[in-house]
């Protein structure tokens, strides 16, 4: 019973692990795991390049998920991002 769970509990974990955050569906449009400015202009957004560097942490000229997900609140706005152009 206590293997039943333990696997249970992995299997649970590894699934939301690997789920697609929706903002990473919304702007990562080729579908590679990091998204660049011409993804952002494709999805609709007017992202200064300022802006964009400053989320970049690691300075690849990408963001990552986890880069994304921290920059959120400056990127991914209704007035900089709107939903309707994507």
């Amino acid at each position: 019973m206590k293997r039943l769970s333990l696997a249970s509990i992995l299997l649970l974990t590894s699934s939301f692990a690997s789920a697609e955050h929706p903002l990473m569906k919304r702007f990562d449009l080729d579908s590679n795991g990091v998204v660049t400015t011409a993804e952002l202009e494709q999805a609709g957004c007017n992202i200064r390049s300022s802006m964009f560097k400053t989320a970049d942490k690691n300075k690849d000229g990408t963001l990552s998920k986890k880069e994304l997900l921290k920059a959120k609140n400056y990127i991914a706005t209704k007035k900089r991002c709107p939903k309707t152009a994507a």
